[in-house]
């Protein structure tokens, strides 16, 4: 795939508060930044963004909806449901302005 700069941290469109925009398994470096010092770096922000207390955790519910704002958030599936067990899942993608 063609590389796809992404900045690594973004000013969200309404509320104007910065946010940091990673991805754990789809990040490669940081522009500008030798691979190690790129690699420290993404470690280091990683792992202040997914401390517990920055994490949300739904316990599942028939009926339930979420929504998300994936300007702000980082979101990760978590196969925490009985084996076999049927869901449903709709994504919406909501058009909106280029990364700031």
């Amino acid at each position: 795939m063609p590389e796809a700069p992404h900045p690594l941290v973004r000013t969200h469109p309404e509320t104007r508060r910065k946010t940091l925009y990673l991805n754990p398994s789809r990040m490669e470096r940081i522009v500008g930044l030798e691979q190690a010092g790129s690699d420290r770096l993404l470690d280091e922000l990683i792992t202040h963004a997914t401390q517990m207390k920055y994490q949300y955790r739904h316990v599942w519910r028939q009926g339930d909806i979420v929504i998300w704002d994936n300007r702000c958030t980082m979101h990760k599936a978590n196969a925490d449901y009985p084996e076999g067990e049927r869901r449903l899942m709709h994504r919406v993608i909501v058009a909106g302005t280029e990364p700031v």
